[in-house]
């Protein structure tokens, strides 16, 4: 089979499994499914002829009328989606955005699972309904004081490796549900104001491996910094009084998708 009818047929299977958008990737994997013959070297390129919307590509024999980019990596059939596409308005700057319409109704598991857990509560950010996981709650002493999570004496510092530049601390400790291990992009917000934007492969992980439980190793010249710092961050934002949150987006193209909002919001919490 031709390689432009392989991404075609792709493209309808994706929907119809409620993947719209879908992303380069799951094209591709699709067309290698089908043919390891192909590499993406090969798909790439018509791709980019199959889509109406982008310049370039290797022309496949239907023409550019089967796919409709609609973001960085995302795509729909255009057949059947291009008309699920809207301009948004990014609130901090008035600049248009293009957006998918949020996918209603949608039959994936993952997404069903996410909204029943999120009991419904939703933040739409710049197109992008995100779904509320949980707040922040690190562990307190009984005065009801954050407690004070120190670990870096507990490294076995043999070759006197010195601290980096996050790493002195202070830091906290803290738990998110660990069922969540999901493929996204995520939010920290105080009140209504986002302070930091991520993607993660597995959000249960990234979070009670990561940012909640900072190692010893991590507060070292070579560990993990965005740990150390963006849980320092949280520590004193609590300890001051503020209330953080957890508000999640489930999506496979989570990086493509985390550094479009990065560069439309420009939170706080993330460094240039």
């Amino acid at each position: 089979m031709a390689i432009w009818n392989l991404i075609e047929n792709g493209a309808i299977e994706l929907t119809e499994q409620g993947l719209s958008p879908f992303t380069r990737v799951d094209l591709i994997k699709y067309v290698q499914r089908k043919n390891p013959a192909y590499g993406p070297d090969s798909i790439n390129p018509i791709i980019q002829g199959l889509t109406d919307n982008l310049h370039g590509g290797a022309p496949g024999a239907v023409g550019k009328n089967i796919l409709h980019s609609v973001g960085r990596g995302l795509f729909v059939l255009r057949t059947k989606n291009s008309e699920d596409i809207q301009q948004v308005t990014n609130p901090q700057t008035d600049k248009p955005i293009t957006r998918p319409l949020p996918q209603k109704n949608n039959p994936l598991s993952v997404e069903n699972t996410i909204y029943q857990f999120s009991n419904s509560k939703v933040q739409n950010i710049c197109g992008y309904d995100f779904r509320f996981m949980c707040n922040i709650e690190p562990e307190r002493e009984p005065s009801g004081e954050v407690h004070v999570f120190m670990p870096q004496s507990r490294f076995g510092n043999k070759s006197s490796v010195g601290l980096n530049r996050y790493g002195k601390g202070p830091f906290c400790k803290f738990k998110i549900p660990r069922d969540l291990q999901y493929p996204g992009v995520y939010a920290l917000m105080e009140g209504t104001n986002i302070k930091y934007i991520g993607e993660c492969d597995a959000l249960s992980s990234r979070y009670n491996m990561g940012y909640g439980n900072i190692s010893p190793r991590n507060c070292f010249l070579g560990g993990q910094e965005t740990n150390c710092r963006i849980n320092n961050l949280i520590y004193q934002e609590i300890s001051a009084g503020s209330e953080i949150s957890l508000w999640f987006y489930y999506t496979l193209d989570y990086k493509a998708i985390e550094s479009q909002l990065r560069a439309d919001l420009l939170p706080s919490w993330n460094r240039i």
